[in-house]
């Protein structure tokens, strides 16, 4: 009788550590950009460790990164998402890492993008709503309205073909100043110009 009672006491401990275990997995956490070194799992132009740097952590720990929010998107639609842990975008102003899922989006096709997506990421959903305000042009969604998003791209800017940003792709070499059609520009810590390319 007492070996029964002590085996069953053993199960019990078992399964509460089972329960504490699980209960207390952490999340998966964002990776810091190697710039310079990292390429974007999509389009495989080097990843500026800036507000529009994305990334997917995979179940198994794998951190993929992105320079655009659109090509998260894309590697998303190949791929599904049965084996994403957690998806991560950047706040405009701070570069903060923040989950997709709880990010507010803006959205204008004059926005600049690495890859022309023109889709901008804010913690802070007022922010967001702020610098629509300022720029006079963008529509705002949420990670739902994302969703049913068009993923369009502009195409007014040159690429070069040795896959390098031809305007300066990283958060070092930013542009300042008023845009093409003289709008005002994003603030210099979320105004580069980079171009895009073809996946």
């Amino acid at each position: 009788m007492k070996l029964k009672k002590w085996g069953a006491t053993l199960g019990a401990i078992a399964s509460i550590s089972l329960l504490i275990v699980g209960c207390g997995k952490e999340e998966a956490q964002p990776v810091e950009i190697a710039e310079g070194v990292d390429k974007c799992d999509v389009c495989h132009m080097h990843v500026p460790n800036d507000h529009n740097a994305t990334e997917i952590i995979l179940k198994n720990g794998k951190a993929l990164k992105f320079d655009d929010i659109g090509c998260l998107h894309e590697w998303t639609e190949q791929h599904g998402t049965d084996e994403v842990a957690m998806q991560y975008v950047r706040d405009y102003y701070t570069a903060e890492w923040t989950k997709a899922e709880q990010a507010t989006f803006a959205y204008d096709k004059e926005f600049k993008t690495p890859m022309s997506y023109g889709i901008y990421s804010f913690k802070d959903k007022a922010e967001a709503e702020k610098f629509v305000a300022e720029q006079k042009k963008g529509v705002i969604m949420d990670a739902e309205g994302l969703k049913n998003h068009t993923w369009e791209r502009s195409m007014s800017e040159p690429m070069k073909k040795d896959g390098n940003s031809s305007e300066g792709h990283s958060s070092g070499e930013q542009q300042s100043g008023g845009s093409e059609n003289g709008t005002q520009s994003a603030p210099s810590h979320g105004s580069s110009t980079p171009t895009k390319t073809h996946h």
